[in-house]
């Protein structure tokens, strides 16, 4: 278990505990639903970690290498004359 994060799971087991009203006997049942939390919230943050880095590289492959140049002041329309009263 050393790729597990024991804090968490011995807290959340704690915390499993406290809320089934404290019963005697039950901390491996406990821990292992403690554990089995925390491998869902692990697969579940690596699978939103892969998608992000597929979006990115995606992203990044169909990106124009080019940028696309943006007017300046003095190509814009002038707001001056724009208003009417």
């Amino acid at each position: 278990m050393d790729d597990y994060d024991s804090e968490w799971i011995a807290r959340r087991a704690y915390t499993l505990w406290e809320e089934e009203g404290r019963p005697e006997g039950r901390h491996d049942h406990h821990w292992q639903q403690a554990v089995e939390a925390y491998e869902t919230l692990r697969a579940s943050a690596n699978a939103t970690t892969s998608n992000a880095q597929r979006r990115i590289r995606k992203a990044r492959e169909s990106t124009p290498t080019t940028t696309p140049e943006t007017p300046t002041a003095a190509q814009t329309p002038s707001s001056r004359g724009a208003r009417k009263g």
